[in-house]
Protein backbone atom coordinates (compact mmCIF):
# COMPACT_ATOMS: atom_id res chain seq x y z
CA UNK A 1 0.00 0.00 0.00
CA UNK A 2 1.05 3.50 -1.25
CA UNK A 3 2.56 5.92 2.03
CA UNK A 4 -0.04 7.17 3.98
CA UNK A 5 -2.76 4.77 3.10
CA UNK A 6 -4.79 3.75 6.42
CA UNK A 7 -4.51 -0.01 5.67
CA UNK A 8 -8.54 -0.21 7.04
CA UNK A 9 -10.79 2.39 5.12
CA UNK A 10 -12.44 5.10 6.68
CA UNK A 11 -16.35 4.55 7.35
CA UNK A 12 -17.16 7.05 4.20
CA UNK A 13 -14.18 5.50 2.38
CA UNK A 14 -15.65 1.83 2.66
CA UNK A 15 -19.44 3.20 1.83
CA UNK A 16 -17.63 4.53 -1.29
CA UNK A 17 -16.03 1.07 -1.76
CA UNK A 18 -19.03 -1.01 -1.57
CA UNK A 19 -20.72 1.75 -3.77
CA UNK A 20 -17.92 1.67 -6.40
CA UNK A 21 -18.21 -2.70 -6.74
CA UNK A 22 -21.91 -2.38 -6.44
CA UNK A 23 -21.79 -0.09 -9.78
CA UNK A 24 -19.61 -2.41 -11.71
CA UNK A 25 -20.94 -5.57 -10.56
CA UNK A 26 -24.73 -3.76 -11.02
CA UNK A 27 -24.07 -2.14 -14.58
CA UNK A 28 -25.13 1.12 -13.09
CA UNK A 29 -23.81 3.98 -14.84
CA UNK A 30 -23.11 6.43 -11.58
CA UNK A 31 -20.51 9.32 -12.02
CA UNK A 32 -17.40 8.79 -9.22
CA UNK A 33 -18.70 12.50 -8.00
CA UNK A 34 -22.65 10.68 -7.88
CA UNK A 35 -20.88 7.69 -6.07
CA UNK A 36 -18.73 9.62 -3.71
CA UNK A 37 -22.21 12.61 -3.20
CA UNK A 38 -23.76 8.98 -2.28
CA UNK A 39 -20.93 8.03 0.42
CA UNK A 40 -21.32 11.03 2.51
CA UNK A 41 -18.74 13.20 0.83
CA UNK A 42 -18.90 16.72 1.01
CA UNK A 43 -19.76 18.25 -2.74
CA UNK A 44 -16.35 19.99 -2.98
CA UNK A 45 -14.35 16.38 -2.23
CA UNK A 46 -16.46 14.83 -4.58
CA UNK A 47 -16.17 17.51 -7.38
CA UNK A 48 -12.49 17.41 -7.21
CA UNK A 49 -12.28 13.66 -5.87
CA UNK A 50 -8.26 12.66 -7.14
CA UNK A 51 -7.64 13.12 -3.24
CA UNK A 52 -10.39 10.88 -2.23
CA UNK A 53 -9.58 8.55 -4.99
CA UNK A 54 -6.21 8.31 -3.62
CA UNK A 55 -7.64 7.24 -0.14
CA UNK A 56 -9.57 4.77 -1.40
CA UNK A 57 -8.02 3.25 -4.46
CA UNK A 58 -5.30 0.63 -2.68
CA UNK A 59 -8.78 -0.74 -1.46
CA UNK A 60 -9.72 -1.35 -4.60
CA UNK A 61 -6.99 -3.22 -5.65
CA UNK A 62 -9.34 -6.63 -5.29
CA UNK A 63 -12.04 -5.83 -7.61
CA UNK A 64 -9.62 -4.03 -10.44
CA UNK A 65 -7.78 -7.65 -10.48
CA UNK A 66 -10.82 -9.81 -10.61
CA UNK A 67 -12.11 -7.49 -13.48
CA UNK A 68 -9.07 -7.59 -15.05
CA UNK A 69 -9.67 -11.89 -15.08
CA UNK A 70 -13.41 -11.44 -16.32
CA UNK A 71 -12.00 -9.31 -19.05
CA UNK A 72 -9.72 -11.90 -19.72
CA UNK A 73 -12.66 -14.18 -20.12
CA UNK A 74 -14.59 -12.28 -22.28
CA UNK A 75 -11.96 -11.53 -24.29
CA UNK A 76 -11.24 -15.52 -24.77
CA UNK A 77 -14.98 -15.91 -25.41
CA UNK A 78 -15.29 -13.04 -28.56
CA UNK A 79 -13.32 -15.38 -30.59
CA UNK A 80 -16.02 -18.26 -30.28
CA UNK A 81 -19.10 -15.69 -30.66
CA UNK A 82 -17.66 -13.95 -33.19
CA UNK A 83 -20.37 -14.97 -35.64
CA UNK A 84 -23.46 -15.47 -33.14
CA UNK A 85 -25.62 -12.56 -32.33
CA UNK A 86 -23.95 -12.29 -28.70
CA UNK A 87 -20.70 -11.05 -29.94
CA UNK A 88 -21.74 -7.38 -29.36
CA UNK A 89 -22.93 -8.26 -25.86
CA UNK A 90 -19.14 -9.22 -25.23
CA UNK A 91 -17.79 -6.18 -26.98
CA UNK A 92 -19.89 -4.43 -24.66
CA UNK A 93 -19.13 -6.01 -21.75
CA UNK A 94 -14.86 -5.64 -22.64
CA UNK A 95 -15.62 -1.66 -23.14
CA UNK A 96 -17.17 -1.74 -19.50
CA UNK A 97 -15.02 -3.48 -17.85
CA UNK A 98 -12.04 -1.78 -19.32
CA UNK A 99 -13.44 1.40 -18.41
CA UNK A 100 -13.98 0.51 -14.84
CA UNK A 101 -10.37 -1.10 -14.61
CA UNK A 102 -9.27 2.43 -15.84
CA UNK A 103 -11.79 4.39 -13.37
CA UNK A 104 -11.15 1.75 -10.06
CA UNK A 105 -7.19 2.24 -10.86
CA UNK A 106 -7.36 5.82 -11.36
CA UNK A 107 -6.80 5.80 -14.62
CA UNK A 108 -7.92 8.34 -17.25
CA UNK A 109 -10.92 7.23 -19.18
CA UNK A 110 -10.90 9.10 -21.72
CA UNK A 111 -8.52 8.37 -24.87
CA UNK A 112 -6.02 11.70 -24.28
CA UNK A 113 -3.62 12.45 -26.90
CA UNK A 114 -0.65 13.14 -24.42
CA UNK A 115 2.83 10.98 -25.30
CA UNK A 116 3.76 8.20 -24.36
CA UNK A 117 6.55 9.61 -21.69
CA UNK A 118 3.76 12.16 -20.36
CA UNK A 119 1.72 9.46 -19.35
CA UNK A 120 4.67 7.83 -18.15
CA UNK A 121 4.60 10.64 -15.61
CA UNK A 122 1.15 10.86 -14.62
CA UNK A 123 0.47 7.17 -13.86
CA UNK A 124 4.14 7.40 -11.70
CA UNK A 125 2.48 10.26 -9.91
CA UNK A 126 -0.83 8.42 -9.67
CA UNK A 127 0.66 5.07 -8.11
CA UNK A 128 2.91 7.37 -5.40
Amino acid sequence: MARGTRTKPTMMQARAIQLFEANVVGGENKTVEQILLEAGFGHESARQQSNVMAGIKPHLLDTVDWMKKHRMAVQAQMDLKIDDATYDELRKSMDTLTYNIQLLGGKPTANIAISAEVRHRIDALIED
